[in-house]
């Protein structure tokens, strides 16, 4: 018997530009790809009439012709189906492998944009250009791309960067507040588990998010990549370090699940799931430092829910949580705070979750 290996490295770089009306910055970054002057661009329906026309225009005025896609809004469409229909889309229109995929738009346009850029002719150059403040400062960054399918979140998926992020403070100022509160979670998730004073920047500061001050907005976002970069930089494919950006995201999955991707948004399941994670690790005894209270007062202030909903059914948030990614053989995994700006990976058995769960959802 022979037995031979094959060592394989790869690399590859994410550049990632903030600023203000950068429309034709981003157009003039792209060109220096040298990548082909035929490229697509994905967006929404909602997106599609606000951002598409500026950018579509830049695009052909410096010599590219564009395949505007155009996607149905909303979570539920992250699906196999409407990736399909987007790689039909780019076939009939000539797209090859040297040809750029753009997508514009908020977390699901993002993560269909580099899922199918993943997988179509093995491989296009993928640009994102985030539009809501969820995918600025946590979908765009890091290269998780996927679907979903009936039985969880993001079950399908690829680790796939960016050649270029291109982050546009300017489209806030259209953004509906309960848009900016769903991408303000994952920026409080990002000072909850590596720095308590960037949590506390945005307690103090809430006033000035809620009316969309760009400057100070800018300045979130920087500080939510700066901490997003360091943990993707360190763990690409998950496998440890990466995991700690899941804080409140295991329960979350479970509760959009159970909710059919309808009763709650990304961002309302995930400040629940870190007040859960919050609770369970108090049960444990994990927990040496309680912020739930300046939690739910953040939660509060910008209208989202801290309780919850009673319709949702605990056993159908236990099958849904049943499908998590992270979950083993061995049982699940939970990333529970010890205090505010650190975490840790906690494993619960199998036989044990109910029990585990039940104290978690008393909050």
């Amino acid at each position: 018997m022979e037995t031979q290996r094959l060592v394989f490295k790869r690399h590859s770089t994410n550049e990632i530009i903030l600023g203000n009306d950068i429309v034709k910055e981003t157009v003039s970054r792209l060109l220096r790809f040298r990548v082909a002057r035929h490229c697509a661009v994905i967006t929404n329906e909602t997106i599609a009439r606000w951002y598409l026309p500026p950018l579509a225009s830049e695009l052909r005025s410096r010599g590219f012709s564009v395949h505007e896609i155009i996607v149905p809004d909303g979570e539920k469409f992250k699906t196999f189906d409407t990736a399909l229909d987007i790689i039909k889309s780019l076939s009939s229109s000539g797209i090859d492998r040297d040809c750029p995929l753009i997508g514009l738009g908020g977390g699901v346009v993002c993560d269909l944009a580099g899922y199918v850029a993943s997988i179509y002719k093995r491989g296009l150059p993928l640009v994102l250009v985030p539009t809501s403040l969820l995918a600025m400062v946590d979908a765009s960054i890091g290269g998780k791309n996927g679907v979903n399918l009936e039985q969880g979140k993001n079950l399908a998926g690829t680790f796939y960067q960016p050649l270029l992020t291109a982050i546009d403070v300017a489209v806030l100022r259209t953004l509906p507040l309960n848009q900016l509160s769903y991408g303000l979670v994952e920026a409080l998730k990002h000072g909850a588990i590596a720095d308590s004073a960037y949590f506390r920047f945005i307690y103090k500061h809430m006033s000035e998010i809620k009316s969309k001050q760009l400057p100070l907005m800018q300045r979130l976002i920087r500080r939510s990549i700066h901490i997003k970069k360091s943990f993707v930089a360190s763990d690409e494919l998950d496998n440890n370090l990466r995991n700690h950006l899941n804080f409140g995201h295991t329960f979350g999955h479970a509760l959009e699940g159970a909710g059919n991707f309808i009763r709650l948004h990304h961002g309302e399941a995930v400040g629940l799931g870190m007040l859960m994670a919050i609770k369970a690790a108090t049960s444990g005894g994990i927990l040496e430092e309680d912020y739930s209270e300046a939690l739910r007062a953040i939660l509060t202030e910008f209208n989202l829910p801290t309780k919850i909903p009673a319709e949702l059914d605990k056993k159908e948030i236990l099958n849904n949580l049943a499908q998590d990614k992270k979950k083993s053989q061995t049982g699940y995994q939970f990333i529970l705070p010890v205090s505010l700006g650190k975490t840790m990976i906690h494993k619960v058995e199998a036989e044990k979750i109910e029990d585990f769960f039940s104290s978690a959802m008393n909050i």
